[in-house]
């Protein structure tokens, strides 16, 4: 029942751009974006990698900055944020490129800092700097300095407090209309200099000066500046969202079923990504398409792409929407897996991370299909060391099968996420898609 001829091609085109350090990412994608030890895990980049570079080369370090490198929080009012790492989780404030803006480099030099030295909470702090890089970082439009003094001058409002929950749309690529923006003291002094009657204000945290918040060791600043740029490369991501009879199984007093729950999740989930990340839709389920346990609902393209007098974004949200469970399938996994895997080392997506996303609340099904054994011994043989193809699976409820969704990630170096409460859905499908 596994898809012939899906091995990976011999010889691959010149890729251009940075190479990738053999070893993640994060989600995954497309209806489908988040745990610090996720696929892209700092440990991958080595000494020399571009990241510890640019770092190296600005003077970000974990050695307090000069006094025009400091960082301050612009706005048309003080920032009522107690710290730096409230600062960074604040989605109405602005940053730059951390590998190339002074000023956001130093914010997060605080941010982690503070939570080194238990200031802030280390796993919100490290979850923000992931969702950042996703949603602005360098796959996103970066203004310099000067841009975003001007953006927030021209419409001024307070800047919101942080989303209490992490997973909220604030977070969402241009969901949140910026309202602040972080730039160094010199550059602040700068522009108003230029701009005399200016009503932005520039404040610290708490009022206190910027050389007395903790800084974050040269190790820790750069391993997290090298994953702020890996995250923000784009993906190529295809999404298998399981269909089985078992999805139907009511999930809430409400009576909204398991279904339900995960296609509000994926249409969250579809709005996290910026438009050049690429993105497609399988569903899955024991013969769902003759011999097959799969179906392609749409193949993966960026999601600007114009489809059908739309949008690639577009399609995918009616298709999340459109989605049913079959009340007498069953689940049909590891063939859906390597089918899945193998399209994704098919692709050739140069510059991007190349992602497969699995959804299931249940275990493999399939009497016919190939075995656990044989499974994880395939994508470990067919694993492009160069250019790899990372798995992150979600399982829907305590139904699902942890242990072998586990083994099945962590063998191409992905993650593996459980949603055990309904409630724990969307949250945790969120988290995978942006590495949190």
């Amino acid at each position: 029942m596994t898809e012939p001829g899906k091995h990976r091609a011999t010889h691959r085109a010149e890729r251009g751009g940075r190479s990738r350090v053999p070893l993640w990412i994060a989600l995954a994608a497309a209806a489908l974006v988040l745990a610090l030890s996720t696929v892209f895990t700092l440990s991958r980049l080595s000494p020399d990698d571009d990241a510890a570079d640019s770092s190296g080369a600005s003077g970000a370090s974990g050695a307090a900055s000069a006094g025009g490198d400091e960082p301050v929080v612009v706005g048309a009012a003080k920032t009522g944020a107690g710290t730096w790492a409230a600062v960074l989780q604040d989605p109405a404030v602005e940053l730059g490129r951390p590998g190339e803006d002074t000023g956001t480099r130093e914010l997060i030099s605080r941010a982690l800092g503070e939570a080194q030295a238990g200031r802030a909470d280390r796993a919100a702090t490290e979850q923000a700097m992931k969702r950042r890089a996703r949603t602005e970082g360098d796959a996103a439009p970066i203004r310099s300095a000067s841009q975003r003094l001007d953006q927030v001058a021209a419409d001024p409002a307070p800047s919101t407090a942080p989303a209490a929950d992490p997973s909220a749309p604030a977070y969402a690529a241009g969901a949140e209309h910026p309202t602040a923006t972080v730039v160094t003291r010199a550059e602040w002094e700068d522009y108003r200099g230029k701009h005399a009657n200016t009503a932005l204000v520039a404040s610290t945290p708490g009022d206190r000066p910027a050389s007395e918040a903790p800084t974050a060791d040269d190790a820790a600043l750069t391993q997290a500046l090298g994953e702020w740029q890996h995250l923000a490369e784009p993906f190529h991501a295809l999404v298998a969202i399981d269909t089985s009879g078992s999805m139907g199984e009511q999930a809430s007093p409400d009576g909204a079923t398991r279904m339900d729950l995960t296609k509000a999740a994926a249409a969250t989930a579809v709005g996290l990504f910026p438009e050049h990340d690429a993105l497609g839709l399988w569903t899955f389920e024991r013969h769902l398409d003759g011999a097959k346990d799969y179906r392609s609902l749409t193949p993966v393209r960026e999601l600007s792409a114009p489809v059908d007098g739309g949008t690639q974004r577009g399609r995918l949200t009616q298709e999340a929407q459109s989605l049913t469970f079959s009340p007498d399938g069953y689940t049909g996994l590891y063939d859906t897996t390597l089918a899945a895997y193998r399209q994704m080392l098919h692709d050739d997506a140069p510059g991007h991370l190349r992602t497969v996303i699995v959804l299931t609340d249940g275990m493999n099904h399939d009497p016919g299909s190939v075995g656990l054994e044989e499974l994880l011994a395939t994508l470990k043989e067919e694993q492009d060391p160069e250019d790899p193809v990372r798995i992150i699976t979600v399982g829907i409820s305590q139904d699902a099968d942890a242990k072998v969704l586990k083994q099945i990630a962590e063998t191409t170096g992905g993650t593996s996420h459980i949603a055990r409460a309904p409630e724990d859905i969307q949250k945790v499908f969120v988290d995978a898609l942006t590495g949190a």
